[in-house]
């Protein structure tokens, strides 16, 4: 009797447990890291930008406000080192913004963490790289191919990269790469295969995360894409070089997505697979909000599944610390 007791209840149970609805992008939380951020340094601010400062106090506060309790800082040092600019001392100018930078993740107490920014074509760059690294809160290297005139079809540019590489990898450091240029016109697929034939290789053992899935943002020109897909191949049919490989769609999706570019954003994501997709905001002036913004036209504008931006939203970093 007892028996049938408790399976009576049993059942009494689960009819009355409340169903299984599905996933709507209520449920979906924010993300636990914004991988791709910039800070406005007072130099940066005079020298470069001309926008108010924005310190890691300031990118708490907008993180706060988009529930967002982790953040990953690129150093904007590499700006210093553009020859566009033709500023009195870039080496010296690179180096005080690394350390202005490390300061602000050190005040931070763990929340933000930063990568070392230069232009990898200054002569003075793989001794700065090794002088940033050992900086406190400075964990990875961060690259802009455009802003700093590289040329992948340059073989001393190249060549250079992979010094640049292999220098991070030994130092454990995980590196992000604004990938499209400006030498080299128009951009295309060429980029991607020589980045992914020479430059993965010079750095095995860390993370490599592609900016803006492989464009520049805002949006998703075909361009972009057609160098996205040489990745997304590769990933496809299982190629070693691709095992540390990620992506951030910071500012891909933007107010003025298409329809039909937020669905070319939407496959794109799928074919990597959104396990390797961070979310990021990059700097909030112009067209790119703050990061609560940015997360929302990101899910407004890009049709993926709630249970898709779910995971992205629950993505850390393999470079975060542990």
């Amino acid at each position: 009797m007892k028996t049938c007791i408790i399976a009576l209840l049993a059942v009494i149970a689960t009819a009355c447990a409340p169903l299984q609805r599905p996933l709507t992008l209520a449920d979906v939380p924010p993300p636990l890291v914004a991988a791709h951020q910039h800070l406005i340094s007072p130099a940066f601010s005079e020298e470069v930008l001309h926008q108010p400062v924005l310190d890691g106090a300031g990118l708490l506060k907008m993180l706060d406000e988009a529930g967002i309790r982790r953040g990953v800082v690129l150093s904007m040092s590499y700006s210093f080192g553009d020859e566009r600019k033709k500023l009195p001392n870039p080496d010296q100018q690179t180096a005080e913004e690394n350390d202005w930078t490390s300061a602000q993740m050190v005040q931070s107490k763990g929340r933000l963490v930063g990568f070392c920014g230069v232009n990898p074509l200054r002569d003075a760059a793989l001794a700065e790289l090794n002088r940033c690294l050992r900086l406190p809160g400075m964990i990875g290297v961060k690259l802009h191919f455009g802003n700093s005139g590289v040329s992948l079809q340059n073989p001393a540019h190249l060549a250079r990269l992979e010094q640049v590489f292999a220098l991070a990898n030994a130092h454990h450091a995980a590196i992000v790469v604004h990938l499209r240029t400006r030498s080299d016109k128009p951009y295309s697929p060429e980029q991607a295969r020589l980045f992914l034939q020479y430059l993965l290789p010079s750095a095995p053992e860390v993370v490599v995360q592609v900016a803006h899935l492989a464009g520049a943002g805002p949006g998703f020109p075909q361009d972009a894409e057609a160098a996205f897909d040489v990745f997304a191949t590769a990933i496809e049919r299982g190629d070693p070089r691709t095992r540390n490989l990620y992506f951030d769609q910071c500012s891909v999706a933007w107010s003025g997505s298409t329809p039909d570019e937020g669905a070319r954003i939407a496959q794109a994501i799928r074919r990597v697979g959104v396990k390797r997709v961070f979310f990021g905001s990059d700097m909030p002036v112009g067209s790119n909000p703050p990061p609560k913004g940015s997360w929302e036209v990101f899910k407004a504008k890009v049709p993926l599944t709630p249970a898709e931006f779910r995971v992205i939203a629950l993505n850390v970093p393999p470079y975060w610390p542990r």
